[in-house]
């Protein structure tokens, strides 16, 4: 009996598609990512950029840029898969500053829609960060790749 209850035990905490959850959360937040980007990148960086100067941002252009860029080349490196850890910092600079302007500059409230989604974008993005681009994505084919290929180089 005492084996049967470890075995189910032992069934049910095992992960359970973890690699699947990684790959669903990392697309995603790659495509949410896009679409932000993409929304600035092909209308026009001036309304971001006045937003910015609003806020007394310094080198707003420059920063608009940078947040325009991690969003939308970050977010299609995130969706592949791809070099994800260096996309994932850019996305978690980009998106914690949308928390900081929603909590310091624009209600002060972080439960505000805003607030909210900004924070929910940042812990999503630091988690996939610590968690790493799974077993599903280019990162693990291309690492997987080359260590087969150094071994037999060793050979």
């Amino acid at each position: 009996m005492r084996q049967l209850i470890h075995s189910f035990f032992s069934q049910i905490s095992r992960p359970f598609g973890r690699e699947s959850v990684i790959l669903l959360l990392r697309m995603w937040l790659g495509l949410i990512m896009i679409y932000h980007g993409s929304d600035k990148l092909f209308r026009s960086l001036d309304p971001f950029t006045t937003h910015l100067t609003t806020f007394g941002v310094p080198l707003s252009k420059f920063v608009s840029s940078f947040f325009t860029f991690s969003q939308f080349v970050g977010g299609g490196l995130l969706f592949l898969g791809l070099f994800t850890r260096p996309a994932l910092v850019c996305v978690v600079l980009t998106v914690f500053s949308a928390v900081v302007e929603a909590l310091f500059f624009v209600n002060y409230d972080p439960f505000s829609r805003k607030g909210e989604l900004a924070f929910t974008y940042t812990v999503l993005s630091f988690a996939l960060l610590v968690s790493g681009p799974g077993v599903y994505s280019l990162d693990h084919f291309f690492s997987h790749f080359r260590q087969t290929d150094d071994h037999a180089e060793h050979l």
